[in-house]
């Protein structure tokens, strides 16, 4: 009787263990990133919104390389030569509207609407 009490202790504890690991992890992974991809030579989706503090993924899908900025005044960047299959992460800090192109595809625009 006394290992069969000991046994669910156990469990029980395992139980409680997995549940606050599993509450844990999902805290971290619970802001899913926006993400604009850069495929058939655009910008997909072509406008997003988040808060500021936030990043946006650029996920180059194309075969060939891209580059990703905005001159947006209090939001100006520039990714440089970003290559085929790679993301990057950028930060916006700022509230406002900002414009994104690409230097290699002057076509491809996108905006970022960045909100308090």
């Amino acid at each position: 009787m006394a290992a069969r009490t000991f046994r669910r202790r156990i469990a029980a504890t395992l139980a409680l263990a997995t549940a606050g690991a599993w509450a844990a992890v999902g805290g971290l992974y619970a802001a899913t990133p926006t993400v604009i991809e850069q495929a058939g030579i655009e910008f997909l989706p072509k406008a997003v919104t988040i808060k500021a503090g936030e990043q946006v993924v650029f996920l180059n899908s194309d075969v060939f390389g891209h580059n990703v900025y905005s001159d947006t005044e209090g939001g100006t960047f520039d990714i440089g030569l970003q290559n085929s299959r790679s993301e990057v992460a950028v930060t916006f800090e700022n509230p406002g509207r900002f414009t994104l192109r690409c230097r290699i595809h002057p076509k491809m625009r996108a905006v970022v609407t960045v909100t308090d």
